[in-house]
């Protein structure tokens, strides 16, 4: 083992296998965070005159042929160690004595944090991107703008419009987007440099780290840096299941507006039944809402892992790498997918009309009138009501309301053509149309930051 000298005996094979079986795997996201981290370390510390620029150059040559080998799939991790990084050190080592040289000040624990941030950053934007997306296929969806159903406690509330429904589900994905924004702030700062928990004597420059790196800042507390490790990780998964609740609940909503034959998925979103030849299942939708709990879980299971940790680095962290890149990748395709099958609904009028007329919707828009022409609400709500109740008798709709009807009950002037209006489904106060300026301008942004790292890649490795 690299760091073997003070042991008389390497670790058993099955304690390696415990240790790192399941990391290795997880650490193949992070072999080209690795490799860019080490670049950086390696410019850095040759500028600083720690090492020579002759051996940074070798240094940094070998880096680039295992990113080349890595992307042809030559070059695997093994086990036998341990991480990405031990993987990568030794490799450059075999190609290069001066490999020996580019762990000069540093730990494996600030260059996990670095990893782990570079990944975060990038997913980040991926999951922001995504988000963009769904929020886009709500827009174009709005341009179907007709009568829809509003729901309180799974029953008919009132009439709405599907621009509305599609807004609210715009303005909500909004404040998603905006808590990543700010959480890409925090995560977006330098770790390198804070080695094992306090820092190093070597004449390093972190801010030249964080400036090949496009980091904003330097996190200057070597202490927090290593102690923070889980801390980002459970603020994104705490981010995306607030995310994925609203994806589950969507649907939800969807399946349940299927069911009720108001809206139609796409058949290529949908599967049959391997007996029952007549079925048509929404079941991609069923696993965005499944997968939810996953999320969740992960969640919990970052919290759980390091709620009893002192400070300094702690093994037990290694244990928030599984859950953040499950999350991860279970949200980025649950936007993706929600997305796609939002962008296929169609609405069938008709069901939609029927199902307001025999959950008579228009009575608290019917409500409303009669206070606004001078009745306490209280009152005319109770007449609504009665009308409710005698047209539900005679198997009436509220939309054929005369004014007899009506005076049956109050002797309150009122117009024909406002009585109308008032028992009509058309709602087109609720017919918006959605400002997307917010979105494009995210998307903008979104893009480019995906530049703006993508230079730091070129300046360093490509």
């Amino acid at each position: 083992m690299l760091w073997g000298g003070r042991f008389s005996k390497d670790p058993k094979k099955e304690i390696l296998e415990f240790n790192s079986g399941e990391n290795i795997e997880l650490d193949e996201q992070l072999v080209l965070y690795d490799i860019l981290g080490n670049v950086a370390h390696v410019k850095m510390l040759s500028e600083q005159k720690i090492i020579s620029n002759a051996e940074a150059d070798e240094i940094v040559a070998a880096l680039l042929r295992i990113k080349k080998d890595f992307e042809s799939g030559k070059f695997k991790l093994k086990k036998e160690l341990e991480d990405v990084h031990m993987n990568i050190e030794s490799a450059v080592t075999a190609i290069t004595p001066a490999g020996k040289k580019m762990h000069t000040a540093r730990s494996r624990n600030d260059q996990v944090i670095l990893d782990t941030r570079l990944y975060l950053r990038d997913k980040i934007i991926e999951i922001g991107e995504a988000s963009v997306q769904l929020q886009k296929s709500f827009v174009e969806l709005s341009k179907k703008d007709s009568v829809f159903v509003a729901y309180t406690h799974t029953r008919v509330a009132q009439p709405q419009t599907v621009s509305y429904w599609c807004d609210s589900y715009v303005q909500s994905f909004s404040r998603d987007l905006e808590r990543l924004k700010n959480l890409y702030k925090r995560i977006n700062q330098n770790p390198l440099g804070a080695c094992a928990c306090t820092g190093t004597p070597w004449p390093i420059n972190r801010k030249r780290t964080a400036e090949l790196l496009g980091f904003e800042l330097v996190q200057d507390n070597a202490l927090d840096v290593v102690s923070c490790r889980w801390e980002f990780e459970a603020e994104l998964i705490s981010v995306l299941s607030v995310l994925m609740t609203k994806l589950s609940r969507i649907s939800e909503e969807l399946i349940w507006y299927s069911e009720k034959q108001m809206i139609e998925i796409g058949d290529e979103f949908c599967t049959g039944s391997s007996i029952m030849p007549n079925k048509k299942n929404a079941d991609i939708l069923e696993i965005v809402r499944g997968r939810t709990g996953r999320v969740y879980g992960n969640l919990m299971s970052v919290l759980a892992s390091t709620k009893g940790l002192i400070s300094g680095y702690n093994s037990d962290s290694q244990e928030t790498k599984k859950p953040l890149m499950e999350s991860v990748w279970i949200v980025n395709g649950s936007l993706l997918v929600v997305a796609a099958v939002v962008k296929s609904l169609g609405f069938n009028s008709k069901i939609i009309e029927e199902e307001l007329e025999n959950g008579y919707a228009q009575a608290t828009e019917l409500a409303d009138l009669l206070a606004m022409k001078g009745l306490p609400f209280r009152e005319a709500h109770k007449i609504s009501g009665k009308l409710v109740k005698e047209f539900i008798s005679k198997k009436k709709k509220l939309s054929e309301m005369k004014l007899v009807d009506l005076q049956k009950f109050t002797k309150i002037k009122l117009s024909e053509s406002e009585l109308k209006k008032a028992v009509s489904l058309e709602r087109e106060r609720l017919r918006v149309k959605i400002d997307s300026t917010e979105i494009e301008k995210r998307e903008k942004e979104l893009k480019s930051e995906t530049e703006r790292i993508k230079q730091v890649w070129k300046r360093l490795i490509e």
